[in-house]
């Protein structure tokens, strides 16, 4: 048997999980998960990547010795954050995290240098503060003693491979959500880091994802390669998803915040694309993914964490499935309103939401559910609607992954409304992608045997569009 080791690094929680081929699917070990999140160090928001090396390491520990036959390693995070590193290769300051405040207020600034259109149009990504390409630009304004002890910065998953294995390389997956690279992200855009006035040379070229990083250094550890296996998360996801042959196929990853997207060749750069704040990144095996960010399950969270407070126990799988026999809904609420972005008191907002149309609150807890559910899958329907529109071709299945992809009464809704079949699951496509994608790299998988292996080992769900 041969096993590969995936290290899943989100922004709240960490995890090392072993994938081995047994009969001709993958069985998944979790191994280590650890808690982590991003906190204030001197006035600015920060990720302790010193810890997160720690419990990675400490991860594949334990995974070489439950699994001697280990050989891989590859490492996927979340996209657009970054580490600086001086000419000794040693971190300058803090690694900092994506919603530090310090690029609201050099904003200004980065768009007399880059206009929103303009951006997208050099990036295909949609202009946001959070992407590297503002980062960059208020770590050059608001550090300049870090920035010019900077030689290089390296994003995050390529930060973690650099330490497990001493070579530095920028993966075109991580790299594609930087805003830095070129419309499809075949190559970094020089022009960019000009205009910004960042150091080209803080960058190398592109590495292609599903290729070697080196044999891995850390004591213990030696028998591993470092792949990527795909540096970003959703790429990894986008990996390991059951579509069929000849099916066009849109992803929905529904979690706290949701991003739905499509499987392309080539970038989509129409007005039209970046009206709807469609943005590109890319796949592991050389695609495109035109996508754009919506709401999620968080009002429906943020709603259970305000009744748990008033003294009321929750569990989402009884509320679910005590919505499903709720009449269905008259009216209802848009889940893109501001208002629903802010923390706390989510009932009362819904209330003042239903209040402008004139339409009667949910007596009970699970007609609130029904309510908020009929809401996200109305959402879902009308960003599938825009994406075929702006793509041009609708799709024959919609992929849901995530905590949504549990909700049986929201694919059934989303389904139906949206008028496409919709696959639930895997929930952990992530992993499953990444551990697919280190056995197709160094030969232990035929990449044309990976739809059967997906099959043969994702638990998932049909609902079709007749279903309720």
């Amino acid at each position: 048997m041969t096993t590969a080791l995936a290290v899943d690094l989100g922004s709240a929680s960490g995890r090392v999980l072993a994938g081995t081929i047994v009969d001709d699917r993958i069985e998944v070990t979790d191994i280590h998960r650890f808690k982590h999140q991003a906190i204030r160090k001197n006035g600015s928001l920060i990720w302790d990547v010193d810890t997160m090396l720690e419990e990675t390491i400490i991860g594949l520990r334990k995974a070489v010795e439950l699994f001697p036959d280990s050989v891989s390693v590859s490492v996927d995070t979340w996209g657009v954050d970054f580490v600086p590193l001086d000419e000794d290769d040693e971190r300058v300051g803090e690694a900092r995290a994506y919603r530090d405040e310090r690029t609201t207020r050099t904003l200004e600034r980065f768009r007399e240098l880059v206009d929103d259109r303009v951006f997208f149009d050099m990036s295909g990504n949609q202009p946001a503060t959070i992407n590297t390409a503002n980062q960059l630009v208020a770590f050059r304004l608001e550090d300049p003693e870090l920035a010019a002890r900077t030689r290089r910065i390296l994003f995050l998953p390529d930060y973690f491979a650099f330490r497990l294995s001493g070579v530095k390389g920028w993966s075109r997956t991580i790299a594609s959500t930087s805003g830095l690279c070129e419309p499809g992200a075949r190559r970094f855009n020089d022009e960019m880091f000009t205009r910004l006035g960042i150091e080209r040379s803080w960058v190398g070229e592109l590495d292609e994802d599903l290729t070697v990083v080196g044999p891995c250094t850390v004591p213990g550890l030696e028998r591993l390669t470092v792949v990527r296996g795909g540096a970003h998360d959703s790429a990894c996801a986008v990996h390991g998803l059951p579509i069929d042959e000849g099916v066009r196929a849109y992803f929905l990853s529904a979690g706290s915040w949701s991003v739905l997207g499509a499987i392309e060749a080539a970038p989509i750069m129409s007005d039209a694309a970046y009206e709807i704040g469609l943005t590109n990144e890319g796949r592991t095996d050389g695609g495109v993914r035109p996508l754009f960010n919506i709401t999620g399950m968080w009002i429906l969270q943020e709603i259970q964490r305000q009744w748990e407070r008033e003294g009321t126990p929750t569990d989402t799988d009884e509320l679910v499935a005590q919505a499903r026999a709720c009449a269905p809904c008259t009216h209802f609420f848009d889940p893109d309103d501001p208002r629903f972005a802010e923390p706390g008191e989510m009932q009362q907002k819904i209330d003042a939401a239903l209040d402008e149309q004139g339409a009667p609150h949910p007596s009970s807890m699970p007609e609130y559910v029904r309510l908020i559910i009929e809401s996200f899958a109305r959402r879902y329907a009308r960003a599938v609607d825009d994406l075929a529109r702006i793509s041009g071709t609708r799709p024959d299945q919609l992929n849901i992954v995530g905590g949504g992809s549990r909700n049986r009464l929201l694919c059934d809704l989303t389904a139906r409304l949206a008028k496409v079949r919709v696959v639930a699951g895997p929930i952990e496509a992530s992993t499953l992608g990444s551990l697919l994608a280190q056995l197709e790299i160094l030969g232990h998988l035929n990449p044309a045997d990976r739809p059967s292996i997906i099959a043969a080992s994702a638990k998932t769900h049909v609902h079709t569009p007749a279903r309720d």
